[in-house]
């Protein structure tokens, strides 16, 4: 039953998130043409202890969204998908013996630099490979990827940081 609960709210929390992707995020250009993809979110805060597959495949659902909305061809279902497998490599990478020996970890308990480090490694290996794949689609060819990721990267951080700062607050 508990599955059941937390597929239902991530299909919801999955919705709303692309809901603001597409109708707020995607019209508002940052800085010249810079995109920040919130959308990563979901990602971020999913339950770390939860079912690996339902994981996988929710992320690769959430970019499938924003790819069928945006038109751009599998470009973001494919990073998304990325940066969920390798998030919790990232996450043992910067959090260690703490977050292998315990079943009942958050990204809230993280203290604020590795919690940001942790938050930008991850938003960058999104954008640089969602920006690579759209450079070898051919729609970017007067851009250099390697300052869109990083720009998009800042933003997106920035965003996320935010966003868990206000969590903080209220819990």
């Amino acid at each position: 039953m508990n599955l059941i609960k937390n597929f239902v709210i991530s299909i919801f929390y999955i919705f709303f998130l692309c809901l603001v992707q597409i109708s707020i995020f995607n019209p508002l250009f940052l800085f010249l043409g810079y995109y920040s993809y919130i959308y990563i979110l979901f990602i971020l805060v999913f339950p770390y202890n939860g079912n690996k597959f339902l994981f996988l495949f929710l992320s690769f659902l959430i970019g499938w969204i924003i790819d069928h909305c945006m038109n751009s061809g599998g470009i973001h279902a494919f990073s998304s998908t990325l940066s969920a497998f390798l998030r919790l490599k990232f996450l043992q990478f910067f959090d260690g013996k703490n977050f292998v020996n315990r079943n009942d970890f958050s990204i809230y308990e993280l203290p604020f630099i590795r919690k940001m480090l942790y938050i930008l490694s991850l938003v960058f290996v999104h954008h640089s490979s969602l920006f690579i794949l759209e450079m070898l689609k051919g729609t970017v060819f007067n851009k250099i990827v390697l300052f869109r990721t990083i720009y998009s990267s800042i933003f997106t951080t920035i965003l996320c940081i935010i966003y868990f700062f206000f969590k903080k607050i209220k819990h």
